[in-house]
């Protein structure tokens, strides 16, 4: 009977696999995976957000300049809050994306991907207990001397 470490409504973690139902159904068995790692990822739209907000601050202060007065003094709030609003906007409206990757069979395979930190990493500590676990059983099964026997079955599965 397998172990259950995490279980989603679209993710099981066991000691011997790490099986996914969305985007597509894929199993990954746990002896296979290698080089387990997190990455982040921003989106594409930083960078829009962050031009534009540079663009609006050249603007503000190019502004500067040709007016007088009290016009000055509201080109000058524009130009000092333009950088604050911009950055907050760039955290609100495109949050970094958090990938769990890892080789498997030799080929990079992104396992999970959120948005949110603490299920990436909730994710990746039950891997790393289930590797744990897996690493464990088969030492037990080396050492009793069925090792080959549970490779060929495991082969044939």
């Amino acid at each position: 009977m397998p172990i259950v470490f995490y279980k989603d409504h679209d993710i099981v973690i066991t000691d011997d696999v790490y099986a996914v139902w969305k985007p597509e159904p894929q199993v990954y068995d746990l002896e296979a995976l290698e080089d387990l790692h997190i990455e982040h990822c921003a989106r594409p739209g930083r960078v829009a957000m962050l031009a534009a907000g540079a663009l609006a601050t050249v603007g503000a202060a190019a502004a500067l300049t040709i007016t007088d007065g009290a016009g000055q003094f509201m080109i000058a709030a524009a130009v000092l809050s333009v950088p604050p609003l911009t950055g907050r906007a760039i955290r609100i409206l495109t949050p970094v994306v958090w990938l769990l990757k890892a080789n498997y069979a030799g080929a990079g395979v992104t396992l999970f991907s959120s948005t949110n930190v603490i299920s990436i990493l909730r994710v990746h500590r039950s891997l790393m207990r289930a590797f744990a676990a897996n690493a464990a059983s088969v030492e037990r099964l080396d050492r009793t001397g069925y090792a080959d026997a549970y490779r060929r079955l495991n082969s044939l599965l």
